[in-house]
C-alpha cells in the first residue's frame, strides 16, 4: 500500500503526519520521506503508528540503516541550528 503525507514534527524517535491516510494504532509501516533540499528520500525500514487523530497519526522509528540515522541526526541539527539564528 502507498500513502502520503506531510511531516508535521522530526524527531530521531519518530514522527507526527497529517494525512487522510486511514491507520491503525501499532501497524508497521516503511517510509519514504523526502527531506527539503535532499534528492535522495530518507528511508525509515520500520515505523510503528503509535497514535491516531482526525487529521493524522504518530510514528516511532523503530529500524533505520546507520547511515539513515545519520542523514536525520545532520537534518535535525541543521534545522536547530537555524532556528536558533
Amino acid at each position: 500500500m502507498a500513502g502520503g503525507g506531510v511531516v508535521t514534527s522530526l524527531s530521531k524517535e519518530g514522527c507526527a503526519v497529517a494525512s487522510d491516510e486511514m491507520v491503525s494504532p501499532h501497524t508497521f509501516l516503511a517510509l519514504h520521506l523526502q527531506l527539503p533540499e535532499q534528492y535522495v528520500p530518507l528511508r525509515v525500514e520500520v515505523a510503528e503508528v503509535r497514535w491516531v487523530s482526525g487529521i493524522g497519526f504518530g510514528l516511532q522509528f523503530l529500524q533505520l540503516r546507520a547511515e539513515e540515522q545519520e542523514r536525520l541526526q545532520r537534518f535535525i541539527k541543521t534545522l536547530e541550528s537555524s532556528q536558533n539564528n
